[in-house]
């Protein structure tokens, strides 16, 4: 049996309802592997990544979605962009004198050995398919090489602008905005953000140019300057792909769009306001593959007493788990990591969001319209007749949504909710001031979280180090005299020079106790729920960033200066 056979053979297992329409669709399209892999994901005949992974087993390899995949620089540099396209292969990341490689064809000894005598190493293939590799070769080289290389190439190319007369509003560019070279820009623009991670894109005016900055790894980084005119075409093309109004431009807009690269879907909200020199535009970057991927309570970081109590908690039939912090600080994603861990047929899972940043297989969906009257409060009622076992509620924003998602609590409904406050604490307190009754706060809350996210040290560069005595002082009482080992990045390529690749959240969780709900319902302050919730073994926010610089996750400065300090803490040896 090849592996074209056995692959067919695992789908019918898998499916045998399906057996008789992927045999004639096998039959029709001669067996050709990718044709057919194509067909079933357009058909929707089985999930696209389980398809793909069932193909990667039958050649006896790994699938691996390089979409998905942080690739470092030194790893997309190393083979050359017509080679990559040719032979459909990208570099995912190297070890020593083996490099991981992604190929359509990982079984192709010839390509193999071709690679290894480029790369001069020893090459380990795994499966992605072609339409996976197509957009990272795009969006890591570019059409002719580095994409952020080829930014003022492109801006050079836009018809009219660069040396024209000083455009002023946004109905002179309305002609513009479908230009190919304003296309590309927005478009290399975009790929850029996908490929340093970035959470945000800026786009800001100012007296004589133009800039663009991303967020990474929750910081700011200037990208690149453009021309004024630049700036107000690549506005107006904004709002043209997020359905706003091209010629308003002295009131704020909102809107979304999405764009697809290949394999890569990307969506995005947009905001766009009026400035001293002109309209800013901020693009949240919603749902990214690199995003998805972290949907997994396993992978956020949790230490292993608060991942275990998170899970004891959400498995109750009914009560709140609030999720607090700051805009930025990954609420969303341990909600879905989450809700990815609840979710299974016998359970019916519902969301109310603002926007709707992942959308997940399985669970009911709802995104809320503040410009029709759909609010929080009025979706949740809604939804409390369509019998929910499980619901997610994107941010308690007012009373009447507060007292509605306790109500339903109550009534045998589990609902995991956000607020923003400082720490765990302050959520419970927050309710009770908002008007929520105390004899309601009490018995439906079942644990706050609260969260915050760091940076992590880059794993090329990342060196130890001795603390000097005064940092021990400061974070460590009673370990002065005592050798301890901290990390820090000392830059390079991979992390463009910060130290620091990716983010890893901390975290301060309390669970309610018996002792806690009779606090409340007394309106007692949250200095004596805090001292009980230390008694019950409850670690601050700063608590778990300094383990986290202990075991070389992240650094004295980022928890230093995403956290306050906590008074009488001696951390346990690492």
């Amino acid at each position: 049996m090849n592996n074209f056979e056995t692959f067919l053979e695992s789908l019918r297992r898998v499916m045998p309802e399906q057996a008789s329409l992927i045999d004639s669709r096998a039959a029709l399209l001669k067996g050709e592997p990718m044709q057919l892999l194509r067909d079933l994901i357009a058909r929707q005949v089985l999930d696209k990544t389980r398809l793909l992974k069932a193909w990667a087993d039958s050649l006896g390899v790994a699938y691996v979605n390089p979409t998905t995949v942080a690739i470092p620089t030194d790893g997309y540099e190393q083979l050359p962009v017509d080679i990559a396209r040719r032979v459909q292969a990208i570099v995912l990341n190297s070890l020593g004198d083996t490099v991981t490689v992604a190929m359509a064809d990982p079984l192709n000894t010839r390509q193999i050995e071709s690679l290894g005598k480029i790369l001069g190493k020893n090459i380990s293939p795994v499966f992605a398919h072609p339409d996976e590799i197509g957009t990272v070769i795009k969006m890591y080289l570019g059409a002719e090489g580095n994409i952020a290389a080829n930014l003022h190439t492109i801006c050079a190319q836009l018809p009219g602008l660069i040396g024209a007369r000083e455009i002023q509003t946004a109905a002179d560019v309305a002609d513009l905005v479908e230009s190919q070279a304003v296309i590309e820009l927005l478009n290399s623009i975009i790929l850029t953000a996908y490929r340093r991670r970035a959470s945000d894109i800026h786009l800001e005016a100012r007296a004589d140019d133009s800039r663009v900055r991303m967020r990474i790894d929750g910081d700011m980084e200037q990208i690149m300057e453009l021309p004024r005119t630049v700036h107000l075409t690549l506005i107006a093309r904004i709002k043209v792909l997020s359905h706003l109004d091209v010629s308003q431009n002295r009131l704020p807009q909102d809107g979304a769009f999405e764009l697809n690269f290949g394999a890569l879907n990307t969506s995005f909200r947009v905001s766009t306001l009026l400035s001293l020199y002109g309209e800013k535009a901020v693009l949240r970057v919603l749902g990214s593959p690199l995003s998805q991927s972290m949907l997994n309570l396993e992978t956020l970081g949790f230490p292993q007493s608060t991942l275990d109590a998170l899970k004891r908690v959400i498995s109750r039939p009914n009560g709140i788990l609030i999720v607090c912090g700051p805009t930025g600080s990954g609420k969303t994603t341990t909600l879905y990591g989450c809700i990815n861990h609840l979710n299974r047929p016998d359970l019916n899972i519902s969301t109310i969001e603002d926007p709707v940043e992942y959308r997940v297989a399985d669970i009911t969906q709802h995104q809320v319209n503040a410009g029709i009257g759909l609010t929080f409060a009025k979706v949740l009622r809604s939804i409390m007749r369509q019998d929910p076992d499980v619901i997610l509620v994107g941010e308690i924003r007012d009373l009447e949504t507060a007292r509605i998602a306790t109500e339903a609590a109550l009534t045998g409904h589990f609902v995991l909710t956000t607020l923003h406050t400082n720490n765990a604490l302050q959520a419970i307190t927050r309710l009770v001031e908002i008007g929520v009754e105390p004899f309601l706060v009490a018995p439906t809350t079942m644990g706050v979280l609260s969260q915050r996210l760091v940076r992590r040290i880059c794993s090329s560069c990342k060196e130890p180090y001795s603390p000097t005595e005064a940092e021990l002082a400061a974070h460590f009482t009673g370990w002065e005299g005592v050798p301890l080992t901290l990390y820090r990045g000392r830059g390079c390529p991979k992390c463009h020079g910060t130290g620091y690749s990716g983010r890893v959240g901390i975290y301060e969780f309390v669970e309610v106790s018996e002792a806690m709900r009779e606090m409340i319902i007394e309106k007692q302050s949250t200095v004596l729920l805090l001292e009980e919730a230390r008694r019950v073994g409850r670690r601050s926010l700063r608590y778990d960033g300094l383990k986290k610089a202990l075991i070389g996750w992240t650094t004295l400065e980022e928890v230093e200066r995403n956290t306050l300090p906590d008074m009488g803490y001696k951390p346990a040896s690492p």
